[in-house]
């Protein structure tokens, strides 16, 4: 398939003989989120960006068995974090400046860079379990109940996030709530959506 020789390509020209990768997903077209990726190896790659958020990639890598550019980029040898940070929502701006900082401190720690004397350390994360992904059972509008300046925040269970709405009666057909004591808002869908059945639409966890 056209994906597994970009992934050949990629493999072979970029990944082979790295020391360091740093895996970034500067959010999406449809969602913001909030976190990275800390490695036992390599935890101050991940703690340069000061993220809201950090999970342990061991329990990730375990979920995905090893796959993706990162795991492969390990296995090399080379040193590896992963951030998920900015996306769509009014401070778009803010996150990609708080990822280009976080950038320059993780170049700085790998000795790429020399380390910037005006930039600020980076405030710790909240270590977070393992996350899990609320999804909707059918098709639907998704008519949020937190907005974007929730992201990165904890909230009690409970929480009314969203509600999927019936597009022609607008009766609501499910509830998305914080399904834990204290619910780490990771990623989150900011404005009004449609969405499909099993659409990833909030991801979730509680503090480690």
């Amino acid at each position: 398939s056209h994906t597994e020789r970009l992934a050949a390509i990629l493999a072979e020209h970029a990944v082979a003989g790295v020391n360091v990768l740093i895996d970034l997903h500067g959010g999406g077209s449809w969602c913001v989120n909030a976190f990275v990726f800390r490695n036992t190896d390599a935890p101050e790659l991940a703690d340069a960006f000061g993220a809201p958020f950090v999970l342990d990639s061991g329990a990730r890598a375990q979920a995905m068995r090893g796959m993706g550019i990162g795991g492969y980029a390990r296995s090399l040898g080379a040193k590896i974090t992963g951030v998920e940070m900015g996306g769509r929502s009014p401070d778009e701006e803010k996150w990609a400046q708080r990822i280009a900082t976080g950038l320059r401190r993780a170049l700085a720690v790998c000795g790429v860079l020399k380390p910037d004397p005006g930039i600020l350390p980076a405030s710790p994360a909240l270590p977070l379990k393992p996350s899990r992904v609320l999804r909707p059972s059918r098709g639907g509008i998704l008519k949020p109940a937190v907005d974007h300046t929730r992201i990165g925040t904890l909230v009690e269970q409970g929480t009314l996030l969203g509600m999927l709405v019936d597009p022609l009666t607008f009766e609501t057909l499910e509830e998305f709530r914080a399904p834990f004591p204290q619910t780490g808002l990771m990623l989150l869908r900011p404005t009004l959506a449609r969405l499909e059945a099993g659409a990833m639409t909030y991801v979730v966890a509680e503090p480690a």
